[in-house]
């Protein structure tokens, strides 16, 4: 082969690598990622949180079910009540079990709590346009699997893809794991040029579900631009007659209409409150466009947050997403929350985190048994 004819051929071989590479990386320097599969130890521990590392799991999930809407409606919704200014207490801080002591800015380790009593994590993340070009770019896709990976169910918004199968492939990329997760998905919500899906991801073999009680909430006035996925789930941690259950409302405020449809969630917690299940814990979880300081008609009517004045955009600048609960009926909640700041966890620039969202994950915990550690008030 002459010197022209090799010289050639090795600039179309490393073209044709350019071009694969870009395929699956399409930002330079997220090969610290380590995309081989390895094992881990801690895959036999019921309450380990697995690490960011772990890709060795077999996938094995089973099809998900077909959404089936209840069709429950929002009622009695004040035409336009005033906001009541929060009270700025962000301390929380009480002495006994079922109350709270407000998270630390900081608080954001995953690692599992001393105490023996079974315990899961409830998480909510903003994707941010989820659609097909997030999902073929393998390392956004694999920071996501990551992510979910730490949390027993999971509150999506802003699914964009029209695709029947973006979802199931996140679902494949996280079940490389021998923790089996599955997902419900509701139908697409808000205006044509913005619509969306809501889901939830959770790992089936630690919480459950009854695929006939999920519903979107119906706003025939249209008061919310995107109508709430609502959700019902059991611990299955412990014995079913013990497991905590509990509602979780999947929300996202539209910003232009903020303040509008903040005064409106009051009526839509009492509206499902009434939904026939009689369930009391009602988790609210996602993006709310604004701080906690800011729902100050939520904390009026009986809502704790789990976090408190702590941002959760990975620029830093804004407290945007979060999980609300009742806070006299819910005294499962273990007092640990937190976000996951993905850029710092996993050594990204910024132009890279913000390819998987500008949101950072909002977790929170509760005790698997309903009513928290028996003995322990």
């Amino acid at each position: 082969m002459s010197l022209f004819s090799k010289r050639n051929f090795l600039l179309i071989a490393i073209a044709t690598g350019l071009g694969f590479a870009s395929q699956y990386y399409t930002i330079g320097g997220w090969q610290h990622l380590h995309l081989v599969p390895r094992k881990s130890p801690a895959a036999s521990n019921n309450n380990a949180v697995l690490p960011a590392s772990e890709l060795n799991f077999p996938m094995n999930w089973e099809t998900p079910g077909k959404l089936i809407s209840s069709g429950r409606s929002l009622i009695n919704i004040p035409s336009d009540p005033s906001i009541p200014s929060s009270s700025g207490d962000t301390s929380l801080r009480k002495e006994n079990r079922g109350k709270w002591v407000a998270p630390s800015p900081n608080s954001s380790s995953l690692a599992p709590p001393k105490s023996a009593a079974p315990t899961l994590r409830v998480a909510t993340f903003n994707l941010q346009s989820f659609g097909d070009s997030k999902a073929s770019k393998l390392a956004v896709l694999e920071i996501i699997a990551r992510i979910v990976r730490h949390f027993d169910v999971i509150a999506l918004q802003d699914i964009s893809s029209r695709q029947r199968d973006t979802l199931p492939r996140l679902i494949d990329r996280i079940n490389q794991s021998d923790r089996k997760y599955d997902y419900c998905i509701g139908p697409r919500v808000g205006s044509p040029q913005q619509a969306m899906h809501y889901a939830f991801i959770y790992d089936s073999e630690r919480i459950e579900t009854d695929r006939y009680q999920l519903y979107t909430v119906e706003d025939p006035s249209d008061q919310l631009e995107y109508d709430p996925l609502v959700g019902w789930f059991r611990s299955r941690m412990v014995e079913p007659s013990k497991a905590m259950t509990f509602t979780l409302v999947n929300v996202r405020i539209d910003p232009a209409h903020r303040e509008r449809e903040i005064r409106i969630l009051p009526e839509l917690i009492k509206s499902i409150r009434q939904d026939g299940r009689g369930e009391d814990d009602i988790l609210l979880a996602g993006d709310f466009g604004c701080a906690d300081n800011q729902m100050g008609v939520l904390r009026d009517s009986g809502m704790a947050f789990a976090l408190e004045g702590v941002p959760t955009t990975i620029s830093g600048d804004e407290m945007l997403d979060n999980i609300l609960f009742p806070a006299k009926p819910t005294d499962e909640f273990t007092g640990r929350a937190g976000t996951v700041d993905f850029l710092r966890k996993f050594n990204l620039t910024p132009d890279q985190a913000f390819q998987v969202s500008n949101h950072m994950p909002v977790w929170c915990e509760f005790f698997a048994e309903e009513g928290g550690i028996p003995g322990y008030r």
